[in-house]
């Protein structure tokens, strides 16, 4: 598992890779927001999961974004099929543009080994995207007359639409290798926007929204009784933009048996030439909860001085557990 996990480490970075704003630090604990081949990929019968961000609030008017998904393994007794959906909103900035997505999405899991360590599993998205824009807070160079900045004076845009709809499908696949419930391996590739949507607010021709390419991978190994490492890569290219995330979080068990879980996380993440985030979690039974924080380290310091974005997330599983075992037999009062 150490090996696999030097591997991984040298193949990213022989990447030249460039920051985005728009992601989700956490992108281990948002699965549906992840990859296709992500869905049903738990221990359990049903997840869901939510996340908040915010960002830039010492900049400008604060992007937020917020995401919620939920998913099934083995959906209605089929072995191997998973259901789910995602949606999200982000709102962004003086001009108030909003992005609304809804997505639903399948999976097929085969198993690769008569002992069901090792995995395979395709999956799809397939959904619509809104996008708004209001101008009203927004200010243009033809709207200065020589003395003042004259918000009565035409912009001089010529906006065609304020709104578009259009539509998205993601594919993804999910290799998994798992030993044992604290070693086990993730490793996935994913394709978006595969049908290129034309995306435009201007009376001129659309620009087609450019494919993404993902490529993620997660580990976990244990290193001691009670302490876990889970390093966590993803590495995203789109159009002439890259995106490259590496860190690793700790996990300290405080409980861990008769189907109780009880831990607490903490990590540092670095995503190259844009910021980097400590994070904290914690683990009690069928629920995780993390909190991270960016620091930003981009040519925006002198706006942002260091302060990026906070993020919020939770998770919880359903599952049918084992009855506790009876440890002791309480004998009748005899009179």
């Amino acid at each position: 598992m150490k090996s696999c996990a030097s591997l991984l480490l040298v193949f990213a970075l022989a990447f030249r890779c460039e920051g985005q704003d728009i992601h989700f630090s956490q992108f281990f604990n948002v699965p549906m927001g992840l990859n296709p081949g992500a869905i049903g990929q738990f221990d359990g019968d049903y997840r869901a999961h939510g996340v908040f961000r915010q960002q830039w609030r010492s900049v400008t008017v604060p992007y937020r974004t917020f995401g919620l998904g939920g998913d099934a393994r083995d959906f209605n007794g089929v072995k191997g099929l998973g259901l789910g959906a995602w949606l999200f909103n982000d709102r962004a900035g003086d001009s108030r543009m909003n992005q609304f997505h809804f997505s639903l999405g399948g999976s097929w899991t085969e198993t690769l080994d008569a002992r069901e360590r090792h995995s395979l599993t395709v999956g799809a998205q397939f959904g619509l995207t809104s996008l708004t824009i209001d101008n009203s807070g927004l200010s243009f160079d033809a709207q200065y007359n020589g003395f003042t900045y004259d918000p009565s004076r035409d912009n001089g845009e010529d906006f065609h639409r304020y709104g578009l709809l259009h539509e998205d499908i993601h594919a993804g696949i999910v290799y998994r290798f798992v030993r044992s419930p604290r070693n086990w391996l993730q490793a996935g590739f994913g394709l978006y926007n595969l049908t290129r949507p034309g995306v435009g607010f201007l009376n001129e021709p659309s620009i087609p929204l450019d494919r993404r390419a993902d490529l993620h991978a997660l580990l976990s190994f244990r290193v001691h009784d009670d302490i876990d490492v889970l390093p966590a890569m993803r590495l995203m290219a789109q159009g002439t933009f890259r995106e490259f995330d590496l860190g690793a979080n700790a996990r300290y068990i405080l409980l861990q048996r008769y189907g109780l879980k009880r831990s607490i996380l903490a990590g540092v993440h670095l995503r190259a030439r844009d910021a980097g985030f400590i994070f904290a979690g914690l683990e009690r039974d069928d629920w995780t909860f993390g909190m991270s924080y960016d620091i930003n380290t981009s040519d925006l310091v002198p706006a942002s001085r260091n302060r990026g974005a906070i993020e919020f997330t939770a998770i919880r599983i359903w599952k049918k557990r084992p009855p506790v075992p009876v440890r002791f037999k309480a004998c009748p009062e005899q009179l």
